[in-house]
Order: C-alpha cells, then structure tokens, then sequence
C-alpha cells in the first residue's frame, strides 16, 4: 500500500505562473514544434502545440495575461498543458 501511495505522490501535478517563454514555432527539420515557459526560473518545454496554442500564447503575453504551466512531478522539464487565465 505504501508503493502506491508514494507512486501517486510522485507523479501528482503542479502548476506555475510562467513569466517568459521561448516559441520555436518553424524548428530545424526533424525537431519537434515548441513552447518553453519559464516558470520558478527553470524553462519548462511543451512540445507540438498546435497552431492556436502558440498564438494564445503570444497574445497572453502581450495582452498581460497569466499563461500557467502544469507538469508531473515525475517529469518536471515537460509541460502536460497550457492554461491562458485572462484577468
């Protein structure tokens, strides 16, 4: 029962508010599309947004929105989601 517990716990989601980023939106051939977020001083990578994603990016950054980040505490450098919270 431990195990599974500590397993949960390991993997639980985070999240943070991003305070700048990095769009490679035309990447070397080969590479994968990408968004970094810095987040805690640390860059955080989510990988093949899809076009709308990196333009709501780009607009909540210039409009002053939060862009938040969430990752698994098991993988901390990869972003599961981008969240645009407009206040």
């Amino acid at each position: 029962m431990q195990q599974v517990t500590q397993a949960a716990v390991q993997q639980a989601p985070q999240a943070g508010v991003a305070d700048g980023y990095i769009d490679i939106v035309q990447p070397l051939p080969g590479q994968p599309s990408q968004i970094f977020l810095r987040i805690h001083d640390v860059f955080r990578v989510f990988n093949n947004p899809n076009p709308q994603i990196h333009s709501q990016v780009q607009e909540a950054f210039a409009h002053g929105h939060q862009v938040v980040g969430v990752w698994d505490s098991s993988q901390p450098l990869v972003l599961r989601s981008i969240q645009i919270r407009r206040i």
